[in-house]
């Protein structure tokens, strides 16, 4: 993957995390609730919309964002060349590490195990410096504002339409600032730090992961009508035997289908290391049971074709989730 594919990549990630409507362009709005820092004025924030916005549409699509930001990289352009092959790379190796390990002899699960911490700990000793110095460029651009009042998301946004993200945020730079005097007196617990970029992040997950437009807080009976039930099938197969493997799970499918209670099977198959995983959704655990028991008919008819056992698991959904979406 070339630089600017990588630079773009993690821009288009900024957009989609911005772009809270998810309608593809970011509006004033957002970009406020997005961008505000603490620091910046509103007018100043207005200044670089219009900067950002060379189609002057009133709204950013993602090539103007990503233009922009790619010409302003500076000294963090190399920076920016290698990150988002690294996030690649660390998602395949967990994800192959997930489907390898409970295999694994004691041994080798130790030498994953410490492997893992490893990276974890290289990881948070480049998060350090970055951190340290991204506050640090916050208290000067603090000091450097003079009269100029920080935007908020309050000023552009109805009270109704803010999410807590930016409060989980600025909660953590708060904590940090403080942290800075409380470390030479002793006083502040590494692990209550701990804690609240844990809190932070997952805020951040919340505002920028989730779309809660037409989101409802439902109040439900616990009764086995309302409820449906997915399962989950994961299997690795044998590497000269996916073509039959293909064979036998279109028919166990076409059965499924065709047994009462189904309402839906979906099929991954993750080439990269031979997984497939089998996904059933059944209007009852019940009915589910009585086309494969506890799974077990899934297992006999792919027995010869798979490498290591089939991991069988199922859980309980609220039923309006599916009629709601049919």
């Amino acid at each position: 993957m070339t630089s600017q594919a990588n630079q773009s990549s993690i821009f288009l990630d900024v957009f989609r995390r911005a772009d809270k409507k998810d309608n593809g362009q970011i509006s004033w709005e957002e970009f406020v609730s997005f961008f505000a820092d603490g620091v910046m004025g509103k007018e100043e924030l207005e200044t670089l919309f219009k900067q950002i916005d060379t189609h002057n549409t009133n709204y950013i699509d993602p090539g103007e964002l990503c233009q922009f930001f790619s010409q302003h990289l500076g000294e963090f352009k190399q920076i920016y060349d290698v990150v988002e092959d690294l996030h690649t790379k660390i998602n395949t190796a967990l994800h192959t590490t997930a489907k390898t390990y409970p295999a694994e002899t004691r041994m080798n699960k130790f030498i994953k195990r410490f492997l893992m911490k490893e990276v974890t700990n290289q990881v948070s000793a480049l998060q350090l410096p970055l951190e340290s110095a991204s506050e640090g460029m916050d208290e000067l651009a603090k000091e450097e504002s003079g009269d100029i009042k920080p935007v908020e998301a309050s000023d552009v946004l109805k009270k109704s339409d803010i999410t807590p993200g930016r409060v989980g945020r600025r909660a953590k730079r708060q904590t940090s600032n403080q942290s800075q005097n409380s470390i030479f007196d002793g006083t502040m617990s590494s692990t209550l730090t701990a804690q609240v970029d844990r809190l932070s992040t997952l805020l951040d997950r919340l505002e920028h992961g989730v779309n809660t437009d037409g989101f409802v807080d439902e109040d439900l009976e616990a009764l086995s009508s309302d409820k449906f039930y997915l399962v989950e099938f994961e299997t690795n197969i044998k590497g000269d035997s996916k073509e039959v493997f293909r064979k036998a799970m279109r028919t166990y499918i076409e059965g499924a289908n065709n047994t009462e209670g189904c309402l839906s099977t979906c099929v991954r198959y993750y080439k990269d290391i031979g997984s497939f995983a089998l996904y059933e959704i059944w209007d009852s655990e019940e009915n589910f049971k009585k086309y494969n028991g506890d799974g077990t008919k899934f297992s006999v008819q792919m027995k010869d074709y798979i490498d290591g056992p089939v991991n069988n698991k199922g859980l309980d959904f609220p039923a309006s989730w599916w009629k709601k979406n049919a």
